[in-house]
């Protein structure tokens, strides 16, 4: 007892291993864990904090199979999961197979069968045919060998287990092949109802839901239009009252009614002080050709021809050079020759 206390997490003094509380949903059962720490198995939480010993501690390695149990429909090692990570989800253990008492149809299989002796694998093996089944309604040996290799037993074998998992698929198609004869022959066996009154109770119901039948020469046209709850008659609206028509734009050029002034005309001076705007196409003065002045008596007087000599008296030394017609001086030459013509006096040439 002494060595059980001590092995237990929460016995050491000083223990600083983080701890969580959480809640397991087992066979449908919202069970509370707390202060547990987040390092516990499954298995360990089932049987020592929720009492639940069906699932056995065998191997702690997932070799064994005698902890076998489901979480969320897939058959796990409860050695191998942690609980922690299984609060939100679905678990199903040996204990919730049996209903009200007594024995489910896959643990009486198991000891009809003889694959019961010293029961320590029993649990592990009743949670695995069980997933089995779930699986696979109608198992073939291969199969079932397949689904069992997981769970080991050195006392009966296995011969029990297969025969169990055949002896259980065969009852339950049994059973769901009897319960589709007993529909059927429940139907076979009902009063049919008469066609005028399935077609009224038909009618009736349409009357009821707002449906009118298709066709008014019905003489049941009538009886369904007394069956329709009357309506309360929509209240009439008031008339909605007339909106002004928009007067539009003015045109181009007439004055609004707001006593803004009209617009005036294009190349119409808008103000007397103003010069107006030229007509479209109409320059609005002129550019004179290249040379002559332009009028205006606040312009420059305007650029010499193209090469003709431009008298400059403000020039550097006061001697008067001849320059080309964009401002350049050449001394020496009266004007700009024409292009490509050499001058005989260029000592350049």
């Amino acid at each position: 007892m002494t060595d059980e206390l001590l092995n237990h997490p929460g016995a050491l003094t000083g223990d600083v291993r983080p701890t969580a509380s959480y809640t397991l949903r087992v066979n449908g059962v919202e069970r509370p864990v707390s202060d547990a720490w987040i390092g516990e198995s499954l298995l360990y939480v089932l049987r020592e904090r929720l009492g639940l010993a069906g699932a056995k501690d065998g191997c702690e390695q997932g070799e064994c199979g005698a902890c076998s149990v489901q979480v969320d429909g897939q058959l796990v090692n409860g050695c191998l999961v942690p609980a922690a990570l299984a609060a939100d989800s679905e678990i199903n253990t040996v204990e919730g197979l049996s209903g009200a008492g007594g024995a489910s149809d896959v643990q009486q299989a198991l000891a009809d069968s003889g694959a019961v002796q010293c029961g320590y694998c029993t649990p592990g093996l009743a949670m695995a045919v069980h997933d089995l089944l779930q699986r696979n309604h109608r198992p073939s040996e291969v199969e079932a060998r397949q689904a069992l290799c997981g769970n080991l037993c050195r006392c009966t074998g296995y011969r029990g287990a297969l025969a169990a998992v055949q002896t259980v698929a065969e009852a339950r198609e049994a059973a769901l092949e009897a319960e589709l004869d007993a529909a059927e022959q429940a139907a076979a066996t009902a009063e049919p109802v008469a066609p005028a009154q399935a077609t009224e109770q038909s009618f009736a119901d349409l009357a009821l839901a707002g449906e009118l039948p298709l066709y008014a020469d019905s003489e049941l046209w009538h009886e369904a239009d007394q069956l329709i709850p009357p309506q309360a008659q929509p209240q009439a609206q008031p008339p909605r009252p007339a909106e002004p028509a928009w007067s539009g734009t003015p045109a181009h050029g007439t004055a609004v009614p707001v006593g803004w002034e009209p617009t005036p005309a294009h190349g119409t001076a808008a103000d007397a002080a103003a010069y107006g705007t030229p007509a479209h196409g109409t320059p609005y003065l002129p550019t004179p050709p290249h040379g002559i002045p332009h009028q205006d008596p606040g312009v420059y007087e305007g650029a010499p021809p193209h090469g003709a000599p431009q008298q400059d008296p403000g020039g550097y030394d006061g001697t008067v050079y001849a320059t080309d017609g964009y401002g350049h001086q050449y001394p020496g030459y009266d004007a700009t020759p024409a292009h490509g013509i050499r001058l005989p006096e260029d000592e350049n040439a």
